[in-house]
């Protein structure tokens, strides 16, 4: 039996002992099983069990290759025909003994008993298959027809929401693990909680060595950045992840994925990693349903894909995708596919063969023919090709029997498809920002039409078969060049949105008032000089737009429609309201900017509801008094209107959250302004201010506040007192010096002192230091030689703009800034760069133009690449540390004797230690000087290279060697001449 044992054993890998379980078996001939078999009777002595026992604890002793019960490759390759009892079987007869398996079953129950009591389970709810964006991309504008209704209605009748346990309890991460162990092979591997922990690190295992080593990937935002803050975005993120350099890192990678694979049975969302392949851990999830890999930078799609049989929803928008492997067909339950924002210019001809395909999102390719696969895609209801280069549809496409809709936004359409009028079930359409001129008779049959969406065409008219459409709720016809609506509109009893604007109209056909479900009419950017007679039958209208007509007055019919909420006037000629408006009770908005309004329109102050209001670019002088009515307010513009003074009327707006005032010629505040409690906003750029208005600084829910083309001189102390205060303007004033009494906001995120029109500032405190939030600093247009070196502090800082002064140096704590992201110094007297600037790893947009730069010299800089800038420096500081070794050596061979003493001391060494080193007999005179020398560089390493040579020939003309020193010089200058 010991023989039998021991062929056993030589037949195995000893690398891939697997505690009793080798499940290369899975894949063994019968001859193979077996085989196994006959060493299984071998086994069933006591003696024998013992020894498998130790077999399998020296296997799980082993971190590199640790199976538990599982070999990695034979994971991968257990082929689809084998069954779950096949599976089973094979994994009782690779067992050593039933005792084990006995003992090891017993131990799990008693483990997960002990979850259960303390866990409620794992609850998996399914992800809604469209994201924000997804709609936001398919949908091109607020204006455009709103084709996202129909998606999110879609999708919810066949699935619930997103939401999902953020938390995995014990007893739901042990169901998940029998689960997976089940479907697989390790079902009776994984009974204790030691197996349990064996199987995670195993996963860990298998996708290091699938995963490419290149993935950029953390399942968790937060976790990322904990990974690693040197972190940056395109190919630089890529090269310092996880790769051969970095194996802790991708060890923490690989564990999240598994993490978040186990949390969700059903579903695994890897959206924005940086993946660059489809981990191949996810293929082994047999059960896995919703599949979300969004916005990462996978190029092509394994052919093992069809391995996902229970996929139902696949998402891989935003990556770089060429093609999809004709394996796409093998995945029989799939409903929704969404490979919009790729490359794909065809789609596989195997497409046709997803007969369960409800929804496909092909949205931002580039596809230049209607793709043959989708015409026997007879189950599909919801198709978008939205921003592609179609010209024309095949006439094939009318066996869509099921399509309710389709989106063919944004390509190259020239004609109207006829075959799109004979779709008996569509229900919306969008085909905005085509080249179409007009619509064919036909369009008659599409009955069941609700939406209808044309905006961005060149249409010329409208025939009257459109007006046929009975059911149609929704007509966009933006940005055409319509004249004319026919009379005819009047059939559309069921519209509820019309939108016209942009186009020719000079008039409106008074019969468009008989469509009385209307509730949204938009017809701004017309040449209406006025509205319909019959506008009050209109008695649903909700909103109504008449922006940038030529109107010079609003008919007061309109104070008939009870229901209006909004009225939007601007860009007219009106020169008064009508007082009957105050009849619209429900009105919450009204913009009646830039017009001819001389006085304050009295009927708005008794809209109680009235929550926005716009009157900016009128010739209102005073505020009244019966303004303060309109107690609900909460948004108010009166920029650019001839108001001298801030009313005291406006302080009774107490609800008030943004206030405009710019433009105006006011010269002060009253101090009623501390009524104002909630005011966030206080726009009041372009007035007459002499100095800054105390009465601002009771404003204690102030965020904004802008004071720019002014004539402010100083800053009161009392404006610590704006302690919530975030954005704070003053370009542009006549400020003598700047204002330190701002470095006490610590609240501040965004500080302007641009001075294109002001007085030019000279210096910055080095109190800026304390704005620790500050993430904006813009102090361009003055006439500043240096940055404090305390700028560093500002580790938030995300955009420095200092354009424009006389700064020709940088402080050596720029680098430190990790979170800017765009930096501009042109227009200054730069010379040199501060080494470092590789550490400014967020740093996108950058401008050295107009400098005298030498290091680096300007056409390196001219391209504003940060990656060959930062090389530039790199090259040059090890160039300058060599040049520093040499006049090291130099110096050290040319220093006498007498001059040794005297010029140690002008290196700053004390008697006692030039002493010793005059008494070290060991040392030749060049070796002291030198070790001298070293000494003082160790002691200057805050000094650049550069700065030392500065240094050290200053000493040596202090100490009267003046050919050494012209002999120092002469290399310096020479060393700076050469370009490399």
């Amino acid at each position: 039996m010991s023989e039998n044992l021991s062929t056993s054993r030589k037949e195995k890998n000893e690398d891939e002992v697997t505690a009793g379980l080798n499940t290369e078996g899975l894949n063994k001939s019968p001859q193979e099983v077996s085989e196994r078999d006959a060493r299984k009777d071998s086994l069933q002595s006591t003696e024998n069990l013992e020894m498998a026992e130790k077999s399998s604890t020296r296997s799980l002793e082993k971190k590199d290759e640790f199976i538990v019960g599982l070999n990695t490759e034979g994971l991968n390759e257990i082929p689809h025909e084998v069954t779950e009892a096949d599976a089973s079987k094979d994994i009782l007869q690779s067992f050593e003994s039933s005792q084990i398996i006995e003992g090891l079953s017993t131990s799990m129950s008693n483990e997960k008993e002990n979850y259960e009591n303390t866990a409620d389970g794992l609850m998996v709810l399914p992800q809604e298959v469209f994201e924000t964006d997804t709609k936001r991309d398919t949908i091109q504008s607020t204006e455009n027809f709103e084709i996202a209704e129909v998606f999110s209605t879609s999708v919810l009748l066949e699935k619930k929401s997103d939401d999902f346990p953020a938390d995995l309890n014990a007893e739901g991460l042990m169901e998940l693990s029998q689960k997976i162990s089940e479907r697989d092979v390790g079902k009776d591997t994984l009974r204790s909680l030691e197996d349990l922990e064996a199987f995670q690190k195993l996963s860990t295992s298998v996708l290091q060595e699938t995963v490419d080593d290149e993935i950029t990937i953390d399942l968790n935002a937060e976790e990322l950045y904990q990974i690693s803050q040197e972190i940056v975005e395109g190919d630089a993120k890529r090269n310092q992840l996880p790769s051969e350099e970095n194996p802790e890192i991708a060890e923490k990678v690989s564990t999240h994925i598994l993490h978040e694979v186990k949390h969700e049975e059903f579903m695994v969302k890897l959206n924005a990693k940086g993946l660059r392949e489809i981990p191949q851990v996810l293929f082994e999830i047999q059960t896995l349903k919703y599949l979300h890999l969004n916005n990462n930078e996978i190029k092509s799609l394994y052919k093992n894909l069809g391995d996902l049989t229970s996929l139902e929803i696949l998402s891989i928008e935003g990556n770089g995708l060429i093609a999809l492997p004709p394996e796409i067909s093998l995945l029989p339950k799939l409903r929704v596919l969404n490979i919009s924002h790729n490359q794909l210019s065809c789609l596989p001809k195997e497409l046709s063969k997803l007969v369960n395909i409800k929804q496909l999102f092909v949205s931002h390719n580039n596809i230049e023919e209607f793709p043959a696969a989708l015409e026997g895609l007879e189950t599909l209801e919801i198709l978008d090709l939205a921003v592609n280069n179609l010209k024309t549809l095949p006439k094939n496409m009318v066996s869509m029997k099921n399509l309710n809709v389709l989106n063919l936004d944004s390509n190259q359409i020239l004609i109207f498809p006829k075959v799109l009028c004979y779709l008996p079930n569509l229900i919306k359409l969008s085909i905005s920002g085509n080249l179409i001129q007009g619509l064919p008779k036909d369009i008659k049959e599409l009955r069941r039409l609700q939406v209808l969406s044309m905006n961005h065409n060149k249409l010329i008219f409208l025939p009257v078969q459109l007006f046929q459409l009975a059911k149609l709720q929704k007509l966009r016809l933006d940005d055409n060049k319509l004249d004319v609506l026919s009379d005819k509109v009047e059939n559309l009893q069921e519209l509820r949105a019309l939108s016209l604007a942009n186009n020719l109209f000079r008039s409106i056909s008074e019969n468009l008032c008989n469509c009385t479900m209307l509730e949204r009419l938009i017809l701004h950017g017309n040449q209406l000089t006025h509205l319909p007679n019959r506008m009050h039958r209109l008695k649903h209208l909700r909103e109504l737009c008449i922006s940038r007509n030529q109107m010079d007055n609003l008919d007061e019919q309109i104070s008939r429609i009870k229901d209006l909420s909004i009225i939007e006037a601007s860009g007219n000629a009106l020169m008064c309201i009508p007082v009957e408006i105050k009849n619209c009770m429900q009105i919450i908005k009204v913009d009646l900017s830039y017009n001819k309004l001389s006085q304050f329109p009295v009927g708005l102050c008794a809209l109680v509801a009235l929550k926005i209001l716009n009157l900016s670019g009128n010739y209102i002088s005073e505020i009244i008094t019966e303004i303060s009515f309109i107690e609900n307010l909460e948004h108010l513009e009166l920029s650019r209107n001839k108001l001298s003074s801030f009313s005291e009327h406006l302080c009774r707006l107490t609800k008030l959250i943004y206030l405009d005032l710019s433009e105006n010629e006011i010269n002060s505040i009253p101090k009623e302004v501390s009524n104002m409690k909630y005011l966030q906003v206080l726009l009041l750029y372009h007035n007459k201010f002499v100095s800054f208005p105390r009465e601002l600084c009771a404003l204690n829910s102030l965020q904004t506040l802008d004071l720019s083309e002014n004539q402010i001189q100083c800053i009161p102390s009392d404006i610590c007192n704006l302690q919530v205060i975030k954005d704070l303007n003053l370009s542009n004033n006549q400020l003598v010096s700047f204002p330190s009494e701002i470095c006490h906001l610590s609240s501040l995120e965004k500080l302007k002192l641009c001075q294109i029109n002001g007085l030019k500032l000279t210096k910055l405190p080095e109190e800026l230091s304390k704005l620790t939030c500050l993430r904006e600093l813009d102090i361009s247009y003055n006439a500043l030689k240096e940055i404090p070196e305390g700028i560093g502090e500002l580790k938030h800082l995300v955009i420095l703009t200092a354009n424009n002064n006389y700064i020709n140096l940088l402080p050596k704590s720029v680098p430190s800034l990790s979170d800017l992201q765009q930096l501009n110094l042109s227009g200054n007297q730069l010379i040199c760069l501060p080494s470092g600037l590789q550490h400014l790893r967020s740093l996108k947009d950058i401008n050295f133009d107009g400098n005298p730069l030498i290091r680096p010299p300007q056409e390196v800089c001219k391209g504003k690449q940060l990656y060959t800038i930062v090389r530039y420096l790199e090259s040059a500081d090890e160039r300058d540390g060599k040049i520093l070794q040499k006049i090291l050596k130099i110096i050290s061979g040319n220093v006498s004797f007498e001059n040794f003493e005297f010029f140690c001391q002008k290196l700053q060494f004390n008697n006692a230690e030039i002493k010793s080193l005059e008494n070290n007999r060991s040392l030749v005179l060049e070796e002291k000087i030198l070790q001298a020398l070293e000494s003082w560089k160790s002691e200057n390493q805050a000094l650049t290279p550069v700065e030392m040579i500065d240094q050290l020939i200053r000493v040596l003309t202090m100490t009267g060697m003046h050919y050494l020193t012209n002999k120092v010089k002469a290399l310096k200058l020479y060393t700076q001449s050469l370009k490399f």
